[in-house]
């Protein structure tokens, strides 16, 4: 009786540390992004991103990493994401990735549990398609076979999306490169139609591995994917056949400049003769420019290297003023160009150029024109009410008014996810634009705004021009707008409506409202 009392319990043992020995990285179950946030390569904000998911992404959530940090997996990627970000539930189905087999032969369940009957087995080594996770269970697609298996004899790694049609008959070369331009999209496959699987910056390192009618496909971060030609470039090149970067001058009348090198491609702007852009490449006949921030395209025959407006250019940059209160910088040298922003009397500007009655300038980093009655290179005398002062600071209220009346020269303008220019704003694109406008920096993105940014004020206390936030969910900051008085607040609501003005009082607002920060003290 004892020696089988020690039997027993030797092998109960033997059974535990087997199963200890055999547990991996188990699934806690499935996730979905409440913001644009960045997926990173460790458990902290230090850690290199390796992509920004939009909102809304579904996610394999592995394990909590500490710190209300969690260890997650995204289209066969490993990584790791704040759990302020992440809206963590048991179930959820998506795009995750592929998976290897790990056990010797893995029973295929027609549920997420142990009790589920058994429809199939596969071997070690098989391959398998993760298309949705509950709990410690991936259903997965497999030989012919939609079914569930345990995620501890999963190995998951790899892009869910195959190769449509190969490389377009290119050798893959695995070159090294980098992405073109900022908030650009690799998709699953080659075309706009295909899933996004991550949104990158400018400078994001990238292994080119073939092209397909006009798409490149890359490798970034372990994830791999498509990306408009247009905005990939190889190492030790631009990319686009320009080896450097030059000044060219619009050459005509309502000449558009578009999101691709063809005129099937969305229309960013239009804009007549004299207009100023840096020429950053070309594709064909079309040369890729930038302007304001915007990369775009516009056709060669529409473009000079040589200023056609008939003003000169200096040879270097010169210091000036504004001289006079409310003066208009627009997008190019005439009225009826689009207006970016209005300034007061003594604002700090940089003078780039001329073109017929008006000047080129740049204020605060944003490119444009004001009618050179208006520009000075003597610093003017700024009136205050203090006779023993020659300036003044605007005071709170006057500088949120500009900012209100700064934003509401927006007010319809299209929301783009990831915008941050008129051609296309989302909510702390817009807010950190106008801003920018009138002489202030913010963060990117509305929770960093919120905790960086400002001091903090009750909501009885608004004042316009102060920043209002609001919660996508309870753990979240995940919008912002411009609070301009009377109970209304300013701000880019979505692709339906774009930017509009809406009731603070409103159930909706009131039920996600979070907070206020003022900038202007």
């Amino acid at each position: 009786m004892k020696k089988n009392w020690f039997t027993t319990g030797l092998t109960a043992i033997l059974v535990a540390v087997m199963l200890m020995t055999c547990v991996g990285a188990v699934s806690m179950g499935g996730g979905t992004t409440t913001t644009a946030v960045n997926f990173r390569t460790g458990p902290n904000t230090g850690s290199s991103i390796i992509s920004t998911l939009p909102a809304g992404t579904a996610v394999i959530v592995q394990e909590s990493a500490g710190n209300g940090w969690y260890k997650i997996i995204y289209n066969g990627t490993t990584g790791y994401m704040s759990g302020d970000y992440l809206k963590i539930s048991g179930a959820a189905s998506g795009s995750f990735g592929t998976g290897t087999v790990t056990a010797s032969s893995l029973n295929v369940r027609s549920g997420a549990s142990l009790n589920a009957g058994v429809i199939g087995n596969l071997p070690n080594g098989a391959a398998v398609t993760i298309i949705g996770v509950n709990g410690s269970w991936y259903q997965v697609q497999a030989n012919g076979m939609t079914g569930y298996v345990s995620s501890d004899y999963i190995k998951v790694g790899g892009s869910a999306a195959p190769a449509p049609g190969g490389n377009g008959g290119q050798s893959s070369g695995g070159s090294a490169g980098t992405v073109k331009g900022d908030y650009v999209r690799m998709r699953s496959g080659p075309g706009t139609g295909y899933a996004i699987l991550g949104t990158y910056n400018n400078g994001t390192a990238l292994t080119i591995n073939g092209t397909e009618s006009g798409w490149t496909k890359v490798t970034i971060g372990g994830v791999n994917g498509y990306i408009r030609s247009d905005y990939v470039a190889a190492s030790g090149g631009s990319g686009g056949g320009q080896s450097t970067s030059q000044t060219g001058y619009i050459n005509g009348t309502s000449v558009r400049m578009r999101s691709g090198p063809n005129t099937s491609s969305t229309i960013l702007g239009v804009y007549n003769t004299g207009t100023a852009m840096t020429i950053t490449g070309s594709s064909g006949n079309w040369y890729a420019v930038n302007y304001n921030g915007q990369n775009g395209y516009v056709c060669k025959d529409y473009m000079t290297t040589s200023n056609p407006g008939g003003g000169s250019t200096p040879s270097q940059s010169q210091e000036g003023y504004v001289k006079g209160n409310g003066v208009r910088l627009r997008s190019g040298p005439g009225t009826g160009y689009s207006i970016l922003g209005n300034y007061n009397n003594g604002t700090p500007l940089t003078i780039t150029g001329t073109s017929g009655d008006w000047t080129a300038v740049t204020i605060n980093g944003l490119k444009g024109y004001m009618s050179s009655a208006y520009v000075t290179t003597t610093k003017p005398t700024v009136t205050s009410a203090n006779p023993n002062s020659t300036t003044t600071t605007p005071s709170t209220s006057t500088g949120g008014q500009q900012i209100v009346d700064t934003a509401k020269q927006y007010l319809g303008y299209p929301y783009v996810y990831g915008g941050m220019s008129p051609a296309g704003f989302d909510c702390s694109g817009f807010v950190g634009y106008v801003y920018k406008l009138c002489g202030y920096s913010l963060k990117r993105v509305a929770s960093d705004i919120y905790y960086n940014n400002g001091t903090s004020v009750s909501k009885d206390s608004l004042q316009p021009g102060d920043l209002v936030f609001f919660s996508n969910s309870s753990e979240s900051i995940g919008h912002v707008g411009i609070y301009i008085g009377s109970g209304q607040f300013i701000h880019a609501s979505s692709s339906t409506v774009g930017v509009i003005i809406s009731d603070l009082n409103s159930s909706y607002y009131v039920q996600h409202y979070q907070g206020a920060k003022r900038i202007i003290q």
